[in-house]
């Protein structure tokens, strides 16, 4: 019995044991089963997703390469973005745009159409992106509608495949990639905006056998992300340095000397071997810098003949550069400065510039059709000047100066701007009180005060501010002091019909390199004359700004710059902002004896950052500037379901 029991017993045990490993053999087999399975369903998930994050990236290049025709008017801009608006007729700008908050005003919301009217709404994108050749334009339209098309895009249709093995029957389908339009706004540095948002991309697929899903995998890649297209005129402020023509008044050609560095973005007009630019290098890897773009309509690079060596381009521009590109006209006139300084505003004036001053300012401003000699910076009436209660018409205006300026001093109330112009033997004053309010002095006399008042930043002097005489007095000019001169919070244009002088310090209480966020900025603009330097005898003087002249034959440079005698290094001139400007006038000469000022140009990155001082000249020319990376989103690639 107990061999018997012991036999049973064994058997018993080789039996669990067999009946264990048969279930450990079985699921064993079922979880490979299921694992090959769920493979088969992500191998083809994942493939169909790359192959729609392709075209997903294919779109973002169509977006990248929108490009606004040469010659394109306002006018147009806005028709078209109208269309993209679901409307009739063009989109229409406020009147007090350099205004508005920097959140912008919305203009529209843009409507989800279909049909014709999508592909109207498209038009703005699809007509100013070159259509590949060999695509009919019925397939071209078909393009633009699937990037259009949202979350519910589907850029890969369910398909079902035998698959080689006899499991069962794939299905895959991708939805999602596409992009959804918002809204259309304006911001107040003039810029037009259409907002839009990109979405994920989604692959799923599914593995069914006998009529039953028997493995699932989705996979998706990126995210719900606000993207947008600027379309901008540009404003000459976005360059360090601008030159119509490198040469000096004499007709000598100007060089970019060895060493010299441009960290921001230079352009060059001229003609090869007349009045393009000249370059110098004392060997292979010296020469000047230009660590941002450089571009030029010049077909060709051109040494000095003393220059002892010739760099390669490669070594001069580390920024990259481009070549016989088209040239970039400079504004004819200041009349927009002249009416945003009188507080008309955009498409107001309907008539001459002169007409439309003469009204602003009222008849008691006018003689024989002519304004006189004075300060306006009010509405007027029949019978008084000034008369309005706050800048321009509605409070948004800035100074108008109708003839010559003896002084033009920028300074400080508190933590305001203060800007004292004197003309003759009557000195006006403008002291910031609040965010909003001014106080308004003749000499000593307050003859008004303004609440609730915004002032738009621009300065105008029809005529001259300063002359060349005096070194150190009687010009555009800070306070004298070692104090800052633009109020953290100012935003300020000079211009001017004739000549500035500078003619002494200018500078910001909160500079680019300690506070890159800072808002303060100031331009400085002649239409018709030239800027130069004409600071205390012997002395550093530091600038804080843009400077632009672009009237035939004149640009930035020093007063006497070949004769006037420097010190021992020479003066020099320390300006942080840019120069455009139509010919070279010269800052000083290098060499015994020293004579005018050596130079120390640095750039302000805020200006290629979307700063500009208010009402500063814009390049005519329109242009788009999306902001469209790969709108797959790689790094955001995740698991979503699996079964």
């Amino acid at each position: 019995m107990t061999t018997i029991v012991t036999v049973l017993g064994g058997c018993l045990v080789i039996a669990v044991v067999l009946s264990m490993t048969a279930t450990v053999t079985l699921n064993s087999q079922r979880n490979t089963t299921d694992n090959r399975l769920g493979l088969e369903a992500q191998y083809a998930a994942e493939s169909a997703l790359a192959r729609a994050q392709a075209q997903v990236d294919l779109y973002a290049r169509s977006l990248n390469s929108v490009v606004i025709p040469q010659g394109t008017q306002q006018s147009s801009i806005l028709t078209q973005l109208g269309a993209v608006c679901g409307l009739a007729s063009a989109v229409t700008l406020p009147l007090n745009i350099f205004n508005l908050p920097v959140a912008g005003q919305k203009l529209c919301t843009v409507p989800v159409l279909t049909g014709n009217a999508l592909d109207n709404q498209l038009a703005f994108f699809r007509n100013n992106v070159a259509k590949p050749a060999g695509m009919s334009d019925d397939a071209w339209k078909t393009y633009w509608r699937n990037m259009f098309g949202g979350k519910d895009t589907v850029l890969l249709a369910k398909t079902t495949a035998a698959p080689s093995t006899a499991t069962g029957t794939l299905k895959t389908e991708v939805k999602g990639g596409g992009l959804t339009m918002t809204e259309v706004r304006v911001y107040p540095d003039n810029t037009l905006r259409v907002l839009l948002k990109s979405h994920p991309v989604i692959s799923g697929t599914t593995l069914e056998s006998g009529g039953k899903v028997i493995a699932q995998r989705t996979y998706s890649a990126g995210s719900v992300q606000s993207r947008e297209i600027k379309v901008s005129q540009p404003p000459f402020s976005e360059y360090q340095y601008f030159v119509n023509r490198r040469t000096l008044p004499t007709g000598n050609r100007l060089i970019f000397w060895d060493e010299d560095t441009f960290e921001g973005r230079v352009h060059a007009n001229g003609a090869f071997n007349r009045t393009a630019p000249l370059f110098y290098a004392t060997a292979a890897n010296k020469g000047p810098r230009f660590l941002g773009k450089y571009t030029s309509t010049s077909t060709g690079l051109e040494y000095s003949p003393n220059s002892p060596s010739k760099p390669d381009a490669s070594t001069m521009f580390k920024g990259g550069y481009q070549l016989g590109v088209p040239a970039v006209a400079l504004p004819s006139n200041a009349n927009d400065q002249r009416l945003a300084a009188a507080g008309v505003q955009a498409g107001e004036c309907t008539t001459t510039t002169a007409l439309c001053l003469a009204a602003k300012f009222g008849a008691a401003s006018v003689t024989n059709g002519i304004i006189k000699n004075g300060v306006y910076f009010s509405s007027g009436t029949a019978t008084a000047s000034n008369a309005g209660s706050g800048f321009g018409s509605d409070g948004t205006g800035g100074i108008y100066v109708k003839g010559n300026v003896d002084d033009l001093k920028l300074s400080k109330n508190g933590n305001f701007q203060r800007i004292e112009i004197v003309q003759g033997i009557k000195t006006t004053t403008f002291e910031q009180t609040g965010p909003t309010s001014w106080r308004v002095k003749e000499g000593n006399t307050v003859i008004k005060t303004m609440t609730n008042s915004t002032f738009n930043g621009m300065v105008f002097v029809d005529g001259a501010i300063g002359d060349q005489n005096t070194m150190g007095s009687k010009g555009l000019r800070g306070d004298g002091a070692d104090t800052p001169d633009v109020a953290a919070e100012s935003q300020l244009t000079v211009a001017a019909s004739g000549d500035i002088f500078i003619k002494d310090n200018l500078t910001y209480t909160d500079n680019a390199k300690d506070k890159p966020n800072s808002s303060n900025v100031l331009g400085v603009y002649s239409e018709g004359g030239n800027i130069k330097v004409n600071g205390p005898a012997n002395r550093d003087i530091t600038i804080d700004g843009t400077l632009m002249a672009s009237a035939t034959g004149k640009g930035f440079g020093t007063v006497n710059y070949n004769t006037r005698t420097g010190g021992t290094p020479p003066p020099k001139i320390n300006l942080t902002g840019g120069i455009i400007e139509e010919q070279s006038q010269g800052v000083g000469v290098v060499g015994p004896p020293n004579t005018g000022y050596s130079r120390n140009f640095k750039w302000d990155d805020r200006l290629a950052k979307g700063l500009t001082p208010p009402f500063f000249p814009t390049q005519g020319q329109y242009e788009a500037t999306p902001n469209f990376a790969r709108l797959s989103d790689p790094q955001n690639f995740r698991a979503e379901k699996q079964r």
